[in-house]
Protein backbone atom coordinates (compact mmCIF):
# COMPACT_ATOMS: atom_id res chain seq x y z
CA UNK A 1 0.00 0.00 0.00
CA UNK A 2 2.93 1.71 0.78
CA UNK A 3 3.33 3.11 -3.41
CA UNK A 4 6.32 4.89 -4.88
CA UNK A 5 6.16 8.33 -5.45
CA UNK A 6 4.02 8.62 -2.37
CA UNK A 7 5.34 12.33 -1.81
CA UNK A 8 2.99 13.21 -5.33
CA UNK A 9 0.00 12.55 -3.57
CA UNK A 10 1.14 14.44 -0.37
CA UNK A 11 1.82 17.44 -2.09
CA UNK A 12 -1.93 17.09 -4.36
CA UNK A 13 -3.21 17.38 -0.71
CA UNK A 14 -1.17 19.83 0.43
CA UNK A 15 -1.56 22.44 -2.07
CA UNK A 16 -5.38 21.50 -2.80
CA UNK A 17 -4.96 20.95 -6.69
CA UNK A 18 -2.79 19.42 -9.11
CA UNK A 19 -1.64 22.65 -11.20
CA UNK A 20 -0.07 23.77 -7.82
CA UNK A 21 1.52 20.20 -6.64
CA UNK A 22 3.10 19.98 -10.23
CA UNK A 23 4.68 23.29 -9.95
CA UNK A 24 6.22 22.41 -6.07
CA UNK A 25 7.40 19.33 -7.71
CA UNK A 26 9.10 20.44 -10.71
CA UNK A 27 7.01 18.29 -12.87
CA UNK A 28 4.52 18.37 -15.81
CA UNK A 29 0.73 18.49 -14.60
CA UNK A 30 -0.32 15.94 -17.25
CA UNK A 31 2.43 13.90 -15.32
CA UNK A 32 1.34 14.46 -12.39
CA UNK A 33 -2.69 13.51 -13.70
CA UNK A 34 -1.36 10.30 -14.95
CA UNK A 35 0.38 9.25 -11.49
CA UNK A 36 -2.87 9.97 -9.48
CA UNK A 37 -5.14 8.26 -12.25
CA UNK A 38 -3.06 5.11 -11.75
CA UNK A 39 -2.40 5.68 -7.79
CA UNK A 40 -6.57 5.12 -7.64
CA UNK A 41 -6.55 2.29 -10.26
CA UNK A 42 -4.15 0.36 -8.39
CA UNK A 43 -5.97 1.15 -4.85
CA UNK A 44 -9.02 0.70 -6.23
CA UNK A 45 -10.98 3.68 -4.81
CA UNK A 46 -11.02 7.29 -5.03
CA UNK A 47 -9.08 9.21 -3.25
CA UNK A 48 -10.11 12.74 -4.32
CA UNK A 49 -13.56 14.59 -4.76
CA UNK A 50 -12.86 15.18 -8.46
CA UNK A 51 -15.54 17.61 -8.83
CA UNK A 52 -15.01 19.90 -5.88
CA UNK A 53 -12.27 22.82 -6.53
CA UNK A 54 -9.40 22.63 -4.67
CA UNK A 55 -9.38 18.92 -4.13
CA UNK A 56 -10.82 17.46 -1.21
CA UNK A 57 -9.86 13.93 0.50
CA UNK A 58 -12.65 11.03 0.06
CA UNK A 59 -13.04 9.96 3.20
CA UNK A 60 -10.99 7.06 1.89
CA UNK A 61 -8.51 9.48 0.64
CA UNK A 62 -8.38 10.87 4.57
CA UNK A 63 -7.79 7.24 5.45
CA UNK A 64 -4.84 6.83 2.77
CA UNK A 65 -3.26 10.27 4.04
CA UNK A 66 -3.56 8.59 7.52
CA UNK A 67 -1.75 5.96 6.75
CA UNK A 68 1.18 7.60 4.88
CA UNK A 69 1.67 9.53 7.68
CA UNK A 70 1.91 6.95 10.38
CA UNK A 71 4.45 5.11 8.12
CA UNK A 72 6.45 8.38 7.46
CA UNK A 73 6.67 9.07 10.95
CA UNK A 74 7.33 5.12 11.64
CA UNK A 75 10.17 5.73 9.32
CA UNK A 76 11.74 8.68 11.00
CA UNK A 77 12.34 6.91 14.23
CA UNK A 78 13.43 4.31 12.88
CA UNK A 79 16.33 6.49 11.21
CA UNK A 80 16.93 7.99 14.89
CA UNK A 81 16.95 4.90 16.79
CA UNK A 82 19.67 3.56 13.86
CA UNK A 83 21.71 6.83 14.24
CA UNK A 84 21.04 6.44 18.34
CA UNK A 85 22.74 3.16 18.23
CA UNK A 86 25.12 4.60 15.87
CA UNK A 87 26.55 7.07 17.54
CA UNK A 88 25.61 6.14 21.45
CA UNK A 89 28.36 8.79 22.81
CA UNK A 90 27.22 11.73 20.97
CA UNK A 91 23.80 13.34 20.04
CA UNK A 92 21.51 16.69 20.14
CA UNK A 93 18.81 17.66 22.37
CA UNK A 94 16.59 20.62 20.99
CA UNK A 95 14.90 22.31 23.77
CA UNK A 96 12.00 24.64 24.29
CA UNK A 97 11.92 27.09 27.44
CA UNK A 98 9.67 29.91 28.14
CA UNK A 99 11.46 33.28 27.74
CA UNK A 100 12.43 33.74 31.23
CA UNK A 101 12.31 30.24 32.31
CA UNK A 102 16.11 29.49 31.00
CA UNK A 103 17.75 31.86 33.54
CA UNK A 104 16.52 30.26 36.69
CA UNK A 105 16.26 26.95 35.27
CA UNK A 106 19.31 26.29 33.35
CA UNK A 107 21.88 27.19 35.27
CA UNK A 108 21.13 24.60 38.15
CA UNK A 109 20.72 21.74 35.34
CA UNK A 110 23.06 22.69 32.16
CA UNK A 111 26.32 22.41 33.88
CA UNK A 112 26.03 19.61 35.52
CA UNK A 113 24.05 17.98 32.59
CA UNK A 114 27.19 19.02 30.17
CA UNK A 115 29.65 17.80 33.05
CA UNK A 116 28.62 14.45 32.40
CA UNK A 117 27.45 14.10 28.76
CA UNK A 118 30.00 16.41 27.36
CA UNK A 119 29.53 14.99 23.58
CA UNK A 120 25.38 16.01 24.26
CA UNK A 121 25.08 19.30 22.41
CA UNK A 122 21.90 21.36 23.84
CA UNK A 123 20.14 23.39 21.09
CA UNK A 124 17.77 26.11 23.08
CA UNK A 125 14.70 27.57 21.64
CA UNK A 126 13.44 30.23 23.78
CA UNK A 127 9.74 31.71 23.19
CA UNK A 128 6.17 32.15 23.74
CA UNK A 129 3.77 29.05 24.50
CA UNK A 130 2.07 29.35 21.78
CA UNK A 131 5.73 29.20 19.60
CA UNK A 132 6.85 26.70 21.51
CA UNK A 133 3.82 24.45 20.41
CA UNK A 134 4.22 25.38 16.76
CA UNK A 135 7.94 24.42 17.22
CA UNK A 136 6.73 20.74 18.84
CA UNK A 137 4.03 20.41 15.98
CA UNK A 138 6.48 20.63 12.90
CA UNK A 139 9.60 18.69 15.16
CA UNK A 140 11.91 21.51 15.44
CA UNK A 141 11.92 20.62 18.79
CA UNK A 142 12.16 17.87 20.65
CA UNK A 143 10.84 18.70 23.88
CA UNK A 144 9.81 21.47 25.94
CA UNK A 145 9.42 22.43 29.40
CA UNK A 146 6.62 25.02 29.53
CA UNK A 147 3.17 25.23 31.73
CA UNK A 148 0.23 24.20 30.06
CA UNK A 149 -1.90 26.01 28.09
CA UNK A 150 -5.55 25.78 27.98
CA UNK A 151 -6.05 25.83 24.92
CA UNK A 152 -3.55 22.85 24.19
CA UNK A 153 -3.89 20.22 21.56
CA UNK A 154 -3.63 17.22 23.55
CA UNK A 155 -4.74 15.05 20.37
CA UNK A 156 -1.37 16.15 19.01
CA UNK A 157 1.05 16.53 21.99
CA UNK A 158 1.04 14.64 25.28
CA UNK A 159 3.13 15.51 28.69
CA UNK A 160 5.01 14.68 31.66
CA UNK A 161 4.04 16.66 35.18
CA UNK A 162 7.26 18.00 36.67
CA UNK A 163 4.83 19.73 39.56
CA UNK A 164 2.02 21.69 40.62
CA UNK A 165 3.39 24.71 40.21
CA UNK A 166 1.58 27.84 42.14
CA UNK A 167 1.47 31.43 41.05
CA UNK A 168 3.33 34.38 43.68
CA UNK A 169 2.83 38.03 44.36
CA UNK A 170 5.78 39.78 44.36
CA UNK A 171 6.08 43.12 46.39
CA UNK A 172 8.88 45.33 48.28
CA UNK A 173 9.34 44.18 52.05
CA UNK A 174 9.35 48.31 52.47
CA UNK A 175 5.78 48.73 51.50
CA UNK A 176 3.31 49.00 54.27
CA UNK A 177 0.87 46.58 52.74
CA UNK A 178 3.56 44.10 52.02
CA UNK A 179 5.35 44.24 55.82
CA UNK A 180 1.80 43.78 57.63
CA UNK A 181 0.78 40.82 55.30
CA UNK A 182 4.42 39.17 55.62
CA UNK A 183 3.16 38.29 59.19
CA UNK A 184 -0.13 36.54 58.32
CA UNK A 185 -0.24 33.09 58.73
CA UNK A 186 1.75 30.73 55.93
CA UNK A 187 -0.22 28.13 53.81
CA UNK A 188 0.86 24.11 53.10
CA UNK A 189 3.82 25.40 50.87
CA UNK A 190 5.21 28.17 53.00
CA UNK A 191 3.64 31.10 51.50
CA UNK A 192 2.26 34.31 53.36
CA UNK A 193 -1.31 35.27 51.93
CA UNK A 194 -1.83 38.91 50.46
CA UNK A 195 -5.43 39.70 49.28
CA UNK A 196 -4.72 41.94 46.44
CA UNK A 197 -7.73 43.53 46.47
CA UNK A 198 -6.22 46.13 49.21
CA UNK A 199 -3.52 47.28 46.63
CA UNK A 200 -5.78 47.60 43.63
CA UNK A 201 -4.80 51.22 42.79
CA UNK A 202 -1.00 50.42 42.93
CA UNK A 203 1.19 49.73 39.63
CA UNK A 204 1.06 45.94 38.81
CA UNK A 205 4.03 44.76 36.45
CA UNK A 206 2.75 41.74 34.11
CA UNK A 207 4.27 39.54 31.07
CA UNK A 208 2.72 41.21 27.89
CA UNK A 209 -0.07 38.99 26.33
CA UNK A 210 0.17 35.94 24.45
CA UNK A 211 2.03 34.58 27.50
CA UNK A 212 0.20 31.91 29.58
CA UNK A 213 1.48 33.41 32.94
CA UNK A 214 -0.55 36.80 31.35
CA UNK A 215 -3.86 34.86 30.84
CA UNK A 216 -3.15 32.98 34.11
CA UNK A 217 -3.58 36.75 35.97
CA UNK A 218 -5.82 38.65 34.21
CA UNK A 219 -8.07 35.33 34.77
CA UNK A 220 -7.60 36.27 38.43
CA UNK A 221 -8.19 39.88 37.98
CA UNK A 222 -12.22 39.26 36.48
CA UNK A 223 -12.66 36.67 38.75
CA UNK A 224 -11.72 38.68 41.74
CA UNK A 225 -13.93 41.79 40.01
CA UNK A 226 -10.67 43.82 40.18
CA UNK A 227 -9.84 46.40 37.76
CA UNK A 228 -5.99 47.32 38.17
CA UNK A 229 -5.82 51.21 36.47
CA UNK A 230 -2.07 51.05 36.47
CA UNK A 231 -0.60 47.89 34.20
CA UNK A 232 2.92 48.27 32.98
CA UNK A 233 3.63 45.40 30.41
CA UNK A 234 7.15 43.63 30.27
CA UNK A 235 8.76 40.70 28.29
CA UNK A 236 10.96 39.34 30.91
CA UNK A 237 9.94 38.54 34.33
CA UNK A 238 13.82 39.11 35.70
CA UNK A 239 13.15 42.64 34.87
CA UNK A 240 9.63 42.61 36.58
CA UNK A 241 11.57 41.60 39.92
CA UNK A 242 14.38 43.80 39.37
CA UNK A 243 12.08 46.89 39.14
CA UNK A 244 9.97 45.70 42.04
CA UNK A 245 13.04 45.81 44.02
CA UNK A 246 13.73 48.76 42.91
CA UNK A 247 10.40 50.33 44.86
CA UNK A 248 8.35 50.51 41.44
CA UNK A 249 5.12 48.42 41.57
CA UNK A 250 4.43 44.56 42.44
CA UNK A 251 4.60 41.96 40.02
CA UNK A 252 3.44 38.02 39.89
CA UNK A 253 6.18 35.00 38.89
CA UNK A 254 5.66 31.01 39.07
CA UNK A 255 6.84 29.13 41.85
CA UNK A 256 9.66 27.03 39.59
CA UNK A 257 10.24 29.93 38.36
CA UNK A 258 12.09 31.69 41.77
CA UNK A 259 14.16 31.06 44.00
CA UNK A 260 13.58 32.91 47.22
CA UNK A 261 17.31 32.48 48.11
CA UNK A 262 18.49 34.49 45.08
CA UNK A 263 16.01 37.59 45.13
CA UNK A 264 16.92 40.48 45.89
CA UNK A 265 16.44 40.53 50.07
CA UNK A 266 13.95 43.67 50.13
CA UNK A 267 11.67 41.18 48.12
CA UNK A 268 9.07 39.30 49.89
CA UNK A 269 6.78 36.17 48.37
CA UNK A 270 2.66 36.00 48.81
CA UNK A 271 0.34 32.80 47.97
CA UNK A 272 -3.19 34.89 46.43
CA UNK A 273 -4.78 31.64 47.34
CA UNK A 274 -6.67 31.05 44.24
CA UNK A 275 -6.68 27.11 42.64
CA UNK A 276 -6.26 28.90 38.97
CA UNK A 277 -3.45 29.61 39.49
CA UNK A 278 -2.03 26.37 40.42
CA UNK A 279 -1.04 25.15 36.89
CA UNK A 280 1.40 22.21 36.07
CA UNK A 281 4.47 22.63 35.01
CA UNK A 282 5.11 19.73 32.44
CA UNK A 283 7.62 18.38 29.87
CA UNK A 284 5.46 18.56 26.37
CA UNK A 285 5.92 15.93 23.69
CA UNK A 286 4.80 15.58 20.02
CA UNK A 287 2.29 12.65 20.47
CA UNK A 288 4.00 9.35 18.74
CA UNK A 289 7.46 11.14 18.91
CA UNK A 290 10.33 8.75 19.31
CA UNK A 291 12.55 10.45 22.31
CA UNK A 292 16.10 9.72 22.42
CA UNK A 293 18.41 8.57 24.96
CA UNK A 294 20.12 11.57 25.50
CA UNK A 295 16.81 13.43 26.03
CA UNK A 296 16.02 11.35 28.29
CA UNK A 297 18.88 11.69 30.17
CA UNK A 298 17.92 15.42 30.58
CA UNK A 299 14.71 15.08 31.17
CA UNK A 300 15.79 12.21 33.72
CA UNK A 301 17.72 15.23 36.07
CA UNK A 302 15.11 17.52 35.40
CA UNK A 303 12.61 15.40 37.17
CA UNK A 304 15.28 15.23 40.49
CA UNK A 305 15.98 18.91 39.87
CA UNK A 306 11.71 19.57 40.84
CA UNK A 307 11.39 16.65 42.94
CA UNK A 308 13.91 17.87 44.98
CA UNK A 309 12.65 21.50 44.88
CA UNK A 310 9.08 19.91 46.52
CA UNK A 311 10.78 18.32 49.02
CA UNK A 312 12.54 21.32 50.13
CA UNK A 313 8.83 23.16 50.17
CA UNK A 314 7.55 20.86 52.30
Amino acid sequence: MFFKNYEYFLAIVEEGGLSKAAKKLFISQPSLSKYLKRLEMNLGVELFDHNSSPLKLTYTGERYYNYLMQIIQLDKQLQKEFSEIQNNDRGKIRLGLALWRGSCLLPDILPSFTKKYPNIEVDIIEGKSNFLVSELLTEKLDFAIMNLPTNMDFSKLTYDTLMEEQILFVGNKNHPLVEQARSSQVNSRGYPFIDIAHLEDELFIITKPGQNLTSAILHHFSKRHLDPKNIFEIENLTTAINLVSSGMGFTFVPEGGVKEKQLPENLALFSLEDPNLIWPLAVVYKKHTYITNHSNLFIGMLKDYYQKNKQNHL
